[in-house]
Protein backbone atom coordinates (compact mmCIF):
# COMPACT_ATOMS: atom_id res chain seq x y z
CA UNK A 1 0.00 0.00 0.00
CA UNK A 2 1.55 3.34 -1.07
CA UNK A 3 -0.12 6.72 -0.67
CA UNK A 4 1.64 9.76 -2.22
CA UNK A 5 0.76 13.60 -0.57
CA UNK A 6 1.65 16.31 -2.65
CA UNK A 7 2.64 18.89 -0.04
CA UNK A 8 3.53 21.04 -3.59
CA UNK A 9 0.63 23.48 -2.91
CA UNK A 10 1.35 26.18 -4.96
CA UNK A 11 2.21 23.79 -7.65
CA UNK A 12 0.63 20.31 -7.26
CA UNK A 13 1.45 18.34 -10.62
CA UNK A 14 0.48 14.93 -8.46
CA UNK A 15 -3.21 14.85 -9.79
CA UNK A 16 -1.79 15.39 -13.56
CA UNK A 17 0.82 13.05 -13.51
CA UNK A 18 -1.24 9.98 -12.34
CA UNK A 19 -4.22 11.38 -14.66
CA UNK A 20 -6.86 11.64 -11.86
CA UNK A 21 -7.19 15.44 -11.68
CA UNK A 22 -10.52 15.13 -12.23
CA UNK A 23 -11.16 13.22 -8.99
CA UNK A 24 -13.04 14.41 -6.20
CA UNK A 25 -12.00 13.79 -2.25
CA UNK A 26 -14.66 12.64 -0.26
CA UNK A 27 -15.45 12.54 3.04
CA UNK A 28 -15.98 9.74 5.52
CA UNK A 29 -16.19 9.26 9.49
CA UNK A 30 -12.37 9.35 9.36
CA UNK A 31 -11.36 12.46 7.43
CA UNK A 32 -10.89 13.03 3.71
CA UNK A 33 -10.83 9.60 1.57
CA UNK A 34 -7.75 9.80 -0.50
CA UNK A 35 -8.42 9.03 -4.30
CA UNK A 36 -6.93 5.72 -5.42
CA UNK A 37 -5.36 4.90 -9.12
CA UNK A 38 -5.76 1.77 -9.50
CA UNK A 39 -8.60 -0.83 -9.14
CA UNK A 40 -6.90 -2.95 -5.99
CA UNK A 41 -6.69 0.46 -4.07
CA UNK A 42 -3.15 -0.14 -3.54
CA UNK A 43 -1.95 4.01 -4.46
CA UNK A 44 -3.53 6.49 -2.93
CA UNK A 45 -3.26 10.22 -3.12
CA UNK A 46 -4.19 13.35 -1.65
CA UNK A 47 -3.67 17.21 -2.98
CA UNK A 48 -4.30 20.40 -2.94
CA UNK A 49 -5.31 20.08 -6.74
CA UNK A 50 -8.51 18.07 -5.91
CA UNK A 51 -9.81 20.56 -3.76
CA UNK A 52 -9.25 23.52 -6.39
CA UNK A 53 -12.32 24.18 -8.50
CA UNK A 54 -10.16 24.11 -11.56
CA UNK A 55 -6.70 22.67 -11.56
CA UNK A 56 -4.77 25.68 -12.84
CA UNK A 57 -5.66 28.01 -9.75
CA UNK A 58 -3.30 29.36 -7.64
CA UNK A 59 -2.17 28.94 -4.32
CA UNK A 60 -0.55 31.62 -2.56
CA UNK A 61 -0.52 30.95 1.00
CA UNK A 62 1.91 31.58 3.86
CA UNK A 63 3.24 29.79 6.92
CA UNK A 64 0.29 29.00 9.22
CA UNK A 65 -2.42 28.30 6.43
CA UNK A 66 0.43 25.62 4.46
CA UNK A 67 1.08 24.32 7.98
CA UNK A 68 -2.25 23.62 8.84
CA UNK A 69 -3.26 22.37 5.49
CA UNK A 70 -0.01 20.23 5.44
CA UNK A 71 -0.85 18.73 9.06
CA UNK A 72 -4.24 17.97 8.12
CA UNK A 73 -3.74 16.21 4.94
CA UNK A 74 -1.15 13.96 7.13
CA UNK A 75 -3.66 13.59 10.40
CA UNK A 76 -7.17 13.80 8.67
CA UNK A 77 -6.66 11.91 5.63
CA UNK A 78 -7.80 8.32 5.23
CA UNK A 79 -4.75 6.41 4.37
CA UNK A 80 -5.63 2.92 6.22
CA UNK A 81 -1.98 0.75 6.94
CA UNK A 82 0.70 1.98 4.35
CA UNK A 83 3.84 0.42 3.72
CA UNK A 84 4.98 3.40 2.19
CA UNK A 85 4.58 7.12 2.24
CA UNK A 86 5.67 9.82 -0.70
CA UNK A 87 5.99 13.20 0.01
CA UNK A 88 6.33 15.28 -3.35
CA UNK A 89 7.62 18.67 -1.75
CA UNK A 90 7.87 21.72 -4.03
CA UNK A 91 11.97 22.92 -4.85
CA UNK A 92 13.87 24.85 -2.65
CA UNK A 93 14.28 25.07 1.50
CA UNK A 94 10.46 26.23 1.92
CA UNK A 95 8.19 25.81 4.80
CA UNK A 96 6.47 22.90 3.68
CA UNK A 97 9.62 20.35 3.66
CA UNK A 98 9.78 21.25 8.10
CA UNK A 99 6.03 21.29 8.13
CA UNK A 100 5.58 17.94 7.07
CA UNK A 101 8.31 16.28 8.80
CA UNK A 102 6.82 17.71 12.06
CA UNK A 103 3.68 16.50 10.94
CA UNK A 104 4.57 12.97 10.26
CA UNK A 105 7.04 12.83 13.73
CA UNK A 106 4.20 11.64 15.71
CA UNK A 107 3.92 8.49 13.52
CA UNK A 108 7.28 7.98 14.44
CA UNK A 109 8.39 6.57 10.33
CA UNK A 110 11.05 3.68 10.32
CA UNK A 111 12.73 5.69 7.44
CA UNK A 112 13.01 8.10 5.17
CA UNK A 113 14.73 8.66 1.52
CA UNK A 114 15.53 11.84 -0.02
CA UNK A 115 15.71 12.50 -3.55
CA UNK A 116 16.65 15.84 -4.46
CA UNK A 117 17.77 17.52 -8.35
CA UNK A 118 20.26 19.49 -9.04
CA UNK A 119 18.13 22.77 -9.50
Amino acid sequence: QVGILDVDLCGPSIPRMFRVQNSDVHQCDSGWVPVFVDQDKSISLMSIGFLLEKPDDAVVWRGPKKNALIKQFVDDVAWGDLDFLIVDTPPGTSDEHISTVEALRPYKPLGAILVTTPQ
